[in-house]
């Protein structure tokens, strides 16, 4: 690890909030840095069905079960209120996701709010496939069963942050993986800078350890910003906060 500190936020012992963890890692991945503290507040403050992600063998397994707009719209209102879009502009009742795009953001000169596109990839996939490929724009938000490089027998939510084209490996924040790493003595974890996106992962997803991608539960996150399609110089030079 480069430094001592941690850039990829982990869970705690108790709870079932992989899939809550990935959103929050996927804004610091694009935006270089962590919500501030208000942001995050908002953020989880609105998320339905809370108790799902308190209880360690329900998280998304319960009401969000194969519920494909809730999970999109979990993404969309978490991303919207960690980069600072007023909480009174969000609708938290039932519409569908897809009907019109978030809320109208507030910014003030120091602290401009940023916005985020969510798009839910569907079909079968692969750690190979070109669709689950994050770019300098863009990061993958995906749920997998099975064995990563450093965990086995998972149900879990991670973030992708970056891709080797050689092994076909996908590189993923994790929010489990800082615990397993340091039951015991001296603690294995370690976070890998990617340069060429300017972020850090902490595992790996290859297709040499056995594990299914679920269907229907993979989403692309892409920043956008004055540029027009998802860009932000912030997230090509600085680690996640």
């Amino acid at each position: 690890m480069s430094s001592e500190r941690r850039r990829i936020s982990a869970q705690g012992d108790l709870d079932g909030a992989c899939f809550l963890y990935s959103i929050v890692n996927a804004y610091a991945a694009l935006t270089g840095g962590a919500p501030s503290f208000g942001n995050l507040c908002a953020a989880l403050a609105q998320v339905e069905h809370p108790g799902d992600f308190l209880n360690p063998s329900v998280g998304t397994t319960g009401q969000y079960d194969l519920n494909y707009p809730l999970l999109q719209r979990t993404v969309e209102r978490m991303l919207a209120l960690l980069g600072g879009e007023s909480p009174d502009s969000q609708d938290l009742g039932t519409q569908h996701p897809d009907s019109q795009p978030p809320g109208t953001q507030h910014s003030d000169s120091q602290h401009p709010a940023q916005r985020f596109h969510v798009q839910r990839i569907q079909g079968p996939l692969t750690v190979r496939s070109a669709a689950l490929v994050p770019d300098a724009r863009s990061v993958v938000i995906l749920r997998y069963q099975g064995s990563s490089f450093f965990a086995d027998d998972m149900d879990h939510w991670v973030c992708a942050v970056a891709h080797d084209a050689a092994s076909g490996c996908l590189y993923v924040a994790c929010s489990v993986r800082h615990q397993r790493a340091c039951i015991g003595a001296p603690c294995g974890y370690e976070e890998l800078h990617h340069p060429e996106v300017g972020r850090w992962s902490n595992d790996q997803l290859c297709p040499e350890r056995a594990h299914t991608l679920v269907e229907g539960e993979v989403f692309r996150v892409r920043l956008v910003g004055e540029r027009g399609e998802g860009y932000d110089e912030r997230a090509m030079t600085s680690p996640c906060g």
